[in-house]
C-alpha cells in the first residue's frame, strides 16, 4: 500500500488539476477498499485493454428495401447468446468490439424498421461455413463478405439462442430524467475506473429526458471524462420543450474514444431507424468534444445521405490538441485509465482526428475558457482548446471568463446556445 501511496504523491506533482483530483479520488479508494478491489481496478483496464475487432462487409442483391441491421453472437459452450446488433453503414461495413472469444453474424434486411427479423417477410442469411470466427486480443478478423439475395433465410438453426444485451445496449432510446439515482458522481467515477462494472451496474446509454415526439429536434449532450448527465442541467433546463427535446449521451469515461464514438454512431442510427427523425444538434463538454469530433467523422462517412442531419455542433473546453496531464499518465501511472491514451498529446487517435477535415457543410462552433492567471481554464490549456486547425474549421469561437465546469452554468453561454439554436433549428 506504501509503494502505491509514493507512486500517486509523484504522479500528482506532474499532472494538471483535473487528473490529480481523479488520483486522490483513487487514493481514497486504495485507503478504504482492500488489495483485491485495486486489483479489480487494473484486471477491468487490462480486460477493456485487450478487446479485438470483428469487421465485414454485406452485399445486398434483394429487392427488398431497408437498413441492414447485422447481429452479434458469442459462442459458449454451444449456446449463442445474442448480445449486441448494429446498422450497417451505406457501403454494407459493420464493426465490433468484442473480448477475445468466437462469435457468428446474422444480418437482414430491416424492411418494417423493428430491429427484429421477420423470418417470412424479411431476407437475411449467415456464414454457414465456418460458422464462427476466432477474435483474438487486440487484433482485428476480418469476415468473409455475407451476401443476402432473394431467398426467404432464416437465422442460426439447431443452435439455442439466449438474448443477453447489455443495459447500454436496451437504453438506446431509454427515457428518464435528470434526477435519475444513477447520475451520481460515484457512478461517474466508476465509469472511468470501473468500466466493466459501471456496464453491468450502472448501465449506460444514449437516453431520452422526456418521451420522443416527432416534429421536437433532439439535442444531445455528451459529457466528458468523469462527467455525466448532470454537468448539463442549468442548460437543459432552458431548452423550450416546445421545440427541443434533450438526449443525454451516459456512458463510461474510461473506455478507449474510439469505441464510445462507435456506440454513439450507433445508437443515433438505431434511433433514427425507429422515429425518422430529420435533425439533431451536438452540445459536447472537455472529452465529449473529441468523442463527438469522432462521431462526426464516422457518421458522415459511414450515412454520408444523413450528414445534413446534424444541424450544429458545440463543443465547450474540449481538449482538442490533447493533455500534457494524459501524456505524464501515460508513461508513469501505475494504472493507466484506457481513455488516457487517446487524449494524451500526439497520440493516435487525436492524429487521426485531426487528418480528418470537417465537413463545411455542418455548422461547428466552439467555446474555450480562461481563469484570471492562467494560460486555460484551469484544466485544459487554450493551445489544446483552440489549435490553429480547429481555428480554421469552426464557425465563429467564443470566450469565457470562467472555469472548465462552471461556463456551462454561466448565464452568457445559456443564453449563447438558445441563440445557436434558434439560428439553426426551423
Amino acid at each position: 500500500m506504501k509503494i502505491y501511496f509514493k507512486k500517486y504523491l509523484l504522479f500528482h506533482e506532474f499532472t494538471s488539476n483535473l487528473v490529480a483530483l481523479q488520483y486522490v479520488l483513487l487514493l481514497i479508494s486504495v485507503f478504504t477498499l482492500n488489495g483485491c478491489s485495486l486489483m479489480e481496478v487494473q484486471k477491468q483496464i487490462a480486460t477493456v485493454g485487450n478487446l479485438g475487432t470483428l469487421h465485414g462487409v454485406i452485399q445486398v442483391k434483394s429487392k427488398l428495401k431497408g437498413h441492414i441491421v447485422v447481429v452479434r453472437y458469442r459462442d459458449n459452450n454451444g449456446f449463442l447468446i445474442l448480445e449486441n446488433q448494429i446498422t450497417a453503414s451505406s457501403q454494407g461495413e459493420y464493426q465490433f468490439s468484442v473480448l477475445p472469444g468466437q462469435y457468428s453474424v446474422f444480418a437482414f434486411i430491416d424492411v418494417n424498421k423493428d430491429g427484429e427479423f421477420q423470418k417470412d417477410k424479411e431476407h437475411g442469411n449467415y456464414h454457414k461455413g465456418p460458422l464462427f470466427f476466432k477474435v483474438k486480443a487486440k487484433q482485428t478478423t476480418e469476415v468473409k463478405t455475407l451476401k443476402i439475395d432473394d431467398d426467404i433465410a432464416i437465422p442460426i438453426e439447431n443452435i439455442k439462442v439466449v438474448i443477453n444485451k447489455s443495459e447500454f445496449i436496451k437504453n438506446i432510446g431509454k427515457v428518464t430524467t435528470l434526477q435519475n439515482p444513477k447520475f451520481t458522481l460515484m457512478n461517474y467515477s466508476m465509469g472511468m475506473w470501473r468500466p466493466l462494472d459501471y456496464l453491468v451496474q450502472v448501465g449506460g446509454g444514449l437516453m431520452m429526458l422526456q418521451k420522443y415526439e416527432k416534429g421536437k429536434i433532439p439535442v444531445i449532450f455528451v459529457h466528458g471524462i468523469n462527467g455525466g448527465p448532470t454537468n448539463f442541467q442549468t442548460i437543459i433546463n432552458s431548452l423550450d420543450r416546445k421545440r427541443y427535446q434533450p438526449w443525454v449521451l451516459f456512458y463510461p469515461s474510461g473506455l478507449r474514444l474510439d469505441m464510445v464514438s462507435d456506440y454513439f454512431v450507433q445508437a443515433v442510427k438505431e434511433l433514427d431507424s425507429r422515429y425518422g427523425f430529420n435533425e439533431f444538434s451536438i452540445v459536447a463538454h472537455s472529452m465529449g468534444g473529441l468523442v463527438t469530433r469522432s462521431f462526426v467523422k464516422k457518421y458522415t462517412k459511414r450515412f454520408p445521405r444523413h450528414a445534413k442531419n446534424i444541424k450544429f455542433v458545440i463543443t465547450v473546453n474540449s481538449p482538442m490538441a490533447g493533455m500534457p496531464s494524459a501524456t505524464s499518465g501515460v508513461k508513469i501511472s501505475p494504472i493507466i485509465v484506457p481513455s488516457w491514451r487517446d487524449i494524451a498529446e500526439n497520440s493516435e487517435f487525436l492524429k487521426d482526428l485531426h487528418s480528418w477535415d470537417w465537413p463545411s457543410e455542418i455548422p461547428y462552433y466552439v467555446v474555450f475558457s480562461y481563469a484570471d492567471g492562467d494560460a486555460g481554464d484551469g484544466v485544459v490549456a487554450l493551445n489544446s482548446q483552440i489549435p490553429f486547425k480547429l481555428q480554421k474549421e469552426v464557425i465563429r469561437m467564443y470566450g469565457f471568463n470562467n472555469s472548465h465546469v462552471g461556463t456551462l452554468d454561466d448565464k452568457k453561454f445559456i443564453i449563447l446556445t438558445n441563440s445557436i439554436l434558434a439560428k439553426h433549428t426551423k
